[in-house]
């Protein structure tokens, strides 16, 4: 009953109220070995340890980040107004956190620009 208890207060606190997990414990939860499959976005940690079979873009994508940071990458595929994507996060974060690693690099562009090329024709 305590650990229901404990799992719906996580759910309605606020982020501040969150515990603290360090960058390393994070690392440890990657999804192998036996271990939790934790996710941060924004400094925010989510257990998808259950979520990710039930993942629409499939279980080997939230895999890929175990124990690891994906906010771009979250941003970009769901955007700000994913309504079921950010209706899920509240119930799955556990704790906040800082300096977990992003495996990728940012793209330094959102958008590909074209170039005009001149071909002589007018």
């Amino acid at each position: 009953m305590s650990r229901m208890l404990n799992f719906v207060s996580r759910r309605s606190a606020k982020i501040e109220e969150l515990p603290f997990i360090s960058a390393e414990g994070v690392k440890q939860q990657n999804g192998k070995e036996n271990s939790k499959l934790w996710l941060v976005i924004d400094d925010i940690v989510y257990d998808c340890s259950t979520f990710a079979r039930q993942h629409p873009g499939g279980e080997a994508v939230l895999k890929n980040f175990g124990g690891k940071d994906c906010s771009w990458q979250y941003h970009k595929i769901h955007g700000m107004n994913s309504n079921k994507a950010n209706k899920l996060l509240p119930k799955l974060r556990i704790g906040r956190t800082k300096a977990v690693e992003n495996p990728y690099d940012k793209p330094k562009t959102d958008h590909v620009e074209f170039i005009r090329v001149s071909t002589g024709y007018n």
